[in-house]
């Protein structure tokens, strides 16, 4: 079993899309969530002030030190990319942040893992693989939390009195999931929305990759954290963002084919926030 699991701590409410940045100027203002005065400033019941603070160490946007570097990244008043999340490359690498910092361990067991097996499947069979995983270690009642926590984290609301509240779910719009009935389906495709400077963004930031210039395609695909498992992606859509950066940055990535096998090579490679940087001054500045 993978070492130091965490469930729970979401208080059973899914991170809405503007919760990262309320509990950012939160702590930016030097205020505690454990402090009684919390549930005014920041206009929620306990257990949603609760939820906040999990959500941000969840998606990595703060922890034992404070607030990280991405923090400030995406949601400083000054030099905050994109604070109210409303370009589509933000909710990705909020994505890709929440399966790679592990402190929800579900997301990365079930994007890594799970859905490599079964792409389609019910709420029953995701809680009998998580219940195997864990080897008993998690009550069962805390996995099925969690579950229905994340069904609704990326799920189009259905139909009911909630649809307004459940569109505001932070991930609603990368349609990864799909629902019919009582089965669920990850949809493993080109990913057509994802910039590739996100998902370039995503390689440089592996470790595993760290300390090589040469990637094959099926390690860009199936290796664990890889941009294919963590945005399921298939091989096609790994190839065409792959075409797509030898072109933006020409000279510094290149793809070979030899003998059958797909290669990218980083000639110069690129800093991974420099990638980011220069990708919102481009959709800033067009």
């Amino acid at each position: 079993m993978a070492q130091n699991l965490s469930f729970s701590g979401h208080e059973t409410f899914v991170c809405k899309q503007f919760w990262l940045k309320k509990g950012y100027d939160f702590l930016q203002q030097n205020k505690k969530f454990n402090d009684n005065q919390a549930v005014v400033d920041l206009g929620v019941g306990k257990n949603m002030v609760n939820s906040i603070a999990f959500w941000l160490k969840a998606f990595g946007m703060s922890n034992t030190e404070g607030l990280t570097d991405m923090a400030h990244f995406i949601f400083d008043n000054k030099i905050g990319k994109d604070i109210f999340l409303e370009d589509i490359a933000s909710v990705w690498l909020l994505h890709y942040w929440l399966v790679k910092t592990e402190r929800a361990s579900i997301y990365s067991l079930f994007f890594n893992e799970f859905v490599k097996e079964k792409p389609e499947f019910t709420k029953e069979q995701l809680k009998k693989w998580l219940m195997n995983k864990t080897e008993g270690k998690i009550s069962e009642n805390t996995i099925v939390r969690d579950i229905e926590v994340l069904l609704r984290t990326y799920l189009k609301p259905i139909k009911s009195k909630s649809i307004e509240k459940d569109f505001m779910n932070i991930f609603v719009s990368l349609e990864l999931l799909h629902q019919d009935k009582d089965k669920y389906n990850i949809q493993v495709n080109e990913k057509s929305n994802l910039p590739a400077e996100i998902f370039l963004y995503a390689i440089l930031d592996n470790e595993a990759f760290a300390t090589t210039n040469s990637l094959n395609l099926k390690d860009l695909r199936f290796s664990p954290q890889s941009v294919g498992l963590v945005f399921a992606m298939n091989l096609d859509g790994v190839y065409e963002k792959i075409k797509e950066l030898e072109t933006l940055y020409e000279g510094k990535i290149v793809f070979t084919e030899t003998a059958g096998n797909p290669v990218l090579q980083f000639k110069e490679r690129p800093e991974k926030i420099q990638v980011l940087i220069e990708y919102y001054q481009k959709i800033q500045n067009p």
